[in-house]
């Protein structure tokens, strides 16, 4: 296959890429506001007390997905009432999609660290890595935080129906993250790149999810490393 590619190395405006975390995220907020009823508590800045609740809602959806969680339950983790999680996120599903997309901005930070590039040459086009050393770094980084990769299994799982708040996000997320798999894989000239990037995206699903079952036995990147190791052969 013969592929036309711009040689410059400049950020494409048309590479897809993940919504902002603002997108989702009711604005006025008030920095150093306190809303919980009763006895004293460090006051927070606006800004640090949305990451702490995205930190405690990260936690409790992990657990127990969409359908399980409550924003009382996240209220209660941060020693807040309703009404306060409800100022800095206007309803659940805001919250719920916060919290990933708050995890897809971290997460893209640790993989360009890993590959040694600034996060935004992650939608340069063409880039300057191969898919073996994108999934490498994806990889390195997903061993280190497996109750983040089980929330996002047990939250895409969920969104497969399309009445589910976060089916958008993960329609969304899949055309971002096949573009830059895409993309990578072009970098390393596969005849079909998308094929080959695609393929690559399914196996580490697949992995994870054997991993996330046999966290203590299952050794994540060696397996991805053999199925690599195949896939050359």
């Amino acid at each position: 296959m013969n592929i036309d590619m711009d040689s410059s190395d400049q950020t494409s405006s048309a590479v897809p890429r993940p919504q902002g975390l603002s997108d989702f995220r009711q604005s006025g907020t008030a920095g150093g506001r306190s809303s919980a009823t009763g006895g004293t508590r460090m006051r927070l800045t606006a800004n640090e007390r949305q990451q702490q609740i995205l930190r405690e809602a990260t936690t409790i959806i992990g657990q127990q997905g969409f359908w399980g969680f409550t924003v009382r339950q996240v209220a209660e983790a941060c020693g807040l009432t309703e009404p306060a999680v409800l100022y800095h996120f206007k309803n659940k599903e805001a919250l719920m999609v916060a919290v990933l997309i708050r995890r897809d901005e971290v997460d893209l930070g640790g993989m360009a660290a890993n590959l040694g590039i600034d996060q935004e040459d992650l939608w340069r086009n063409p880039v300057s890595f191969g898919l073996r050393e994108l999934c490498e770094a994806a990889v390195a980084g997903n061993v280190k935080q497996p109750e983040i990769v089980r929330l996002y299994a047990v939250m895409q799982a969920e969104s497969l129906n399309a009445a589910h708040p976060a089916y958008a996000y993960f329609n969304n997320r899949e055309q971002w993250a096949t573009d830059l798999f895409t993309r990578a894989a072009i970098h390393d000239g596969y005849d079909e790149p998308e094929r080959v990037a695609k393929i690559f995206f399914s196996e580490m699903d697949g992995l994870q999810l054997h991993w996330l079952r046999d966290l203590e036995h299952f050794d994540l990147m060696k397996e991805w490393r053999l199925f690599v190791e195949r896939f050359r052969s």
